[in-house]
């Protein structure tokens, strides 16, 4: 099967599943809550260099395990990927790493294929990746920076979005790839200038005005910048910091302030959802409201 086939097919499955499921709309994509709903077991832990598995119903499923060693979109990735095994009938799969979605290969079989391309219609749907693009106060996507800040509202994997864009026709084949020789480490750095390095499984998320009353979801070491003209911060809520958190993985070089107007971390104290406001001299209040992800060890039961 190619894998113009196996879009085919599998944007008809996401879409069905959006509509059972009750995961349509123009926001984030609850995979997680998607898989529960369709009487998907999700259990968490880490698993080396394994991505993920699903157990079919024959095999006492149906259930999928998730690696909580990778990143929060790296594993909702997998979860969707996990989800379309199960919603176009395969059987019971292993998902290793050489299968990522910075791998794609035209040696991979008709089933995983097909799940690949679920999970990205799955998470990406046209409205929600229009969505994403508003959020970022663009009307098309015109670098890897751009793919990089949509990939930050949708909740996706750099190159996996970077590829559904073409899907999308959002860019072309060319824009491709150039844009996946860039990794996010590069793209984070760049978005960050003379902050202090994030940690690896960190993010830099980008507020534009457009972002106005948005529901962002984070994790903890995230970086928030504004993006806003003349605005700052108001007195931040608990579990934000105007310093990145002190995890062990960040290094301040000389010269590198960690103090910033219109800049805040995400640390391990955010519970629920957290609202962050910041005053303009021009247009008044800006706020987002702010989700962390939940830690995903275990039973999915206990992750909230």
């Amino acid at each position: 099967m190619s894998w113009n086939n196996a879009h085919g097919a599998a944007m008809i499955a996401a879409a069905q599943a959006h509509a059972a499921l009750e995961a349509a709309g123009d926001g984030y994509i609850d995979v997680f809550g998607a898989l529960g709903r369709d009487g998907v077991e999700v259990m968490g832990r880490r698993l080396g260099g394994l991505l993920g598995l699903y157990i079919d119903q024959r095999s006492g499923g149906p259930a999928c395990l998730l690696n909580t060693g990778l990143e929060e979109v790296a594993m909702r990735h997998t979860a969707a990927h996990e989800l379309g095994h199960h919603r176009m009938g395969h059987g019971t799969s292993i998902d290793h790493e050489e299968q990522s979605s910075g791998r794609w290969g035209e040696g991979w079989p008709q089933h995983e294929k097909e799940a690949e391309a679920f999970a990205s219609w799955f998470l990406m749907p046209r409205p929600t990746a229009r969505a994403a693009l508003a959020r970022c106060g663009l009307q098309r996507p015109g670098s890897p920076l751009d793919a990089y800040r949509m990939a930050r509202w949708l909740g996706t994997p750099y190159a996996t979005t970077v590829r559904h864009l073409v899907r999308l026709k959002m860019i072309d084949r060319s824009a491709e790839a150039v844009w996946l020789k860039y990794s996010p480490a590069a793209l984070k750095t760049e978005l960050a200038g003379s902050l202090p390095p994030l940690g690896a499984h960190a993010h830099v998320h980008v507020l534009t005005p457009a972002a106005h009353d948005a529901l962002l979801h984070v994790a903890a070491g995230d970086c928030l910048m504004l993006d806003v003209p003349s605005a700052v911060f108001d007195h931040l809520p608990s579990g934000l910091t105007s310093a990145p958190p002190d995890d062990g993985s960040q290094i301040c070089l000389p010269g590198l302030s960690p103090h910033r107007p219109g800049v805040a971390w995400v640390g391990e104290e955010m519970v629920g959802d957290t609202l962050v406001t910041a005053t303009t001299q021009s247009s008044g209040l800006f706020r987002v409201t702010l989700r962390r992800t939940p830690r995903r060890e275990g039973s999915d039961i206990s992750w909230a």
